[in-house]
């Protein structure tokens, strides 16, 4: 095939744009396992706040941005916006990304606000072109599943504004350990969670291979209200210091994530999970139920925000274990050879290298989850285990992606 046919073949372009725009979340989940070991190995504490951005700022982030538009794009039938920007899109925030990461780091407060601004700017691009894509598109079956979409970046954007003004520290500021709350909500349950449940809604049903409830969306719409109504009242309720208003927004989010994800859950009476994408995915939904179920009973035991921020910074790695890492493991297990593959005999291929040795990886992130609640002995072991369940699977996406390139150079 010459050059010019295969710059211009649609199925190469799509390959080629998710081999560099997930190496980048391989790079920063690389990036923020080293900052962690080196964390752990040095002080013993709970991870910092370098460790803690790469993974949510710097993966997780890119991960949303990219994977988003190619579920849009796949769920309106239409076409990805135009690679020029989305290479825009990415560029400049990772830009942003790295100026937030250095800014914080080294408290320079100009660079602080000027990378936020960055970042807010490229949310609201991206935001707009969501938008765009919605209005163009004749297929409005899912557009009630695209809004979870929406509302997590008009969040992002709140949690980045109230991150800004929590950046410089201060240990006297009543409002610190308030606005840090607010923070961590905007940007947990609001950005990567209401990502999460709006991809599951769609995504679950493909991952299992059977086909979706025929309420699934009225239900994801209806789920999407109880949801967004929650963040908006947890952030409120961190910010004024008022903890019944948190609870009752949490149970009111809690309340949104099963009437969204119930009929994928009643799903399961026709096909149990039998791949190790499938499974991690389940284990994740489950550790988000149980991390809200404890969110609501920090708010509700401690009441102070000092002691609730406490508590939450002292337990952080259980995000990552019960929630965060399942499911964006459990994800990229699945769909990179979906997007990397060329054919189904490459797609096979890759989906092999993702899954070697699934069957033991599988147990390290819940063991890693239960060795953290124990007393603080085991924590070390606990840390040992994710970081082993993570660092295998990098290894392995790094040998699949290098497969797939070899295919595409060969093609």
């Amino acid at each position: 095939m010459k050059a010019y046919e295969r710059n211009n073949t649609l199925l190469l372009g799509r390959a080629d744009w998710h081999l560099l725009a997930n190496a980048l979340v391989i790079i920063y989940l690389i990036a923020a396992l080293i900052s962690g070991v080196i964390q752990k190995s040095g002080e013993g504490g709970e991870p910092v706040w370098l460790t803690v951005h790469l993974f949510l700022l710097g993966a997780v982030t890119n991960a949303i941005i990219t994977w988003s538009d190619h579920f849009v794009s796949a769920l309106l039938w239409a076409r990805s916006q135009d690679r020029r920007r989305q290479m825009t899109i990415v560029t400049l925030l990772n830009i942003g990304i790295v100026g937030v990461l250095i800014s914080v780091s080294r408290d320079i407060q100009w660079l602080v606000i000027a990378s936020a601004a960055l970042i807010v700017a490229v949310i609201s691009f991206y935001l707009r072109g969501i938008g765009t894509l919605v209005k163009k598109s004749l297929n409005k079956r899912f557009k009630g599943v695209i809004a979870f979409y929406q509302f997590a970046a008009l969040f992002v954007i709140v949690g980045i504004v109230l991150g800004v003004v929590d950046a410089p520290k201060n240990d006297t500021d009543q409002w610190q350990p308030r606005l840090t709350l607010a923070h961590l909500h905007a940007n947990l349950l609001g950005w990567v969670g209401l990502t999460i449940i709006g991809t599951l809604v769609t995504l679950w049903p493909t991952v299992l291979r059977t086909q979706m409830d025929p309420g699934a969306v009225e239900k994801a719409k209806l789920g999407l209200k109880f949801l967004a109504i929650g963040t908006v009242g947890v952030i409120i309720g961190s910010v004024v210091s008022h903890p019944w208003l948190s609870v009752a927004s949490l149970v009111f989010y809690l309340a949104g994530l099963i009437i969204a994800l119930v009929p994928a859950a009643l799903l399961l009476r026709r096909r149990i999970p039998d791949r190790s994408s499938a499974w991690m995915m389940f284990t994740g939904a489950v550790g988000l139920v149980a991390l809200l179920v404890a969110d609501i009973l920090a708010f509700l035991i401690l009441s102070s925000p000092e002691k609730i921020l406490s508590a939450i910074e002292t337990h952080l790695i259980l995000v990552f274990t019960l929630w965060l890492l399942p499911v964006l493991l459990g994800a990229l297990t699945y769909l990179l050879p979906v997007v990397l593959g060329r054919g189904p005999a490459s797609n096979r291929q890759l989906e092999a290298i993702l899954n070697l040795g699934w069957k033991w990886r599988l147990p390290l992130l819940p063991l890693s989850s239960v060795l953290q609640i124990l007393p603080k002995m085991f924590h070390i072991v606990g840390f040992l285990f994710a970081a082993l369940a993570l660092g295998v699977f990098l290894v392995l996406a790094v040998v699949a992606m290098r497969q797939a390139r070899r295919v595409t150079a060969s093609l």
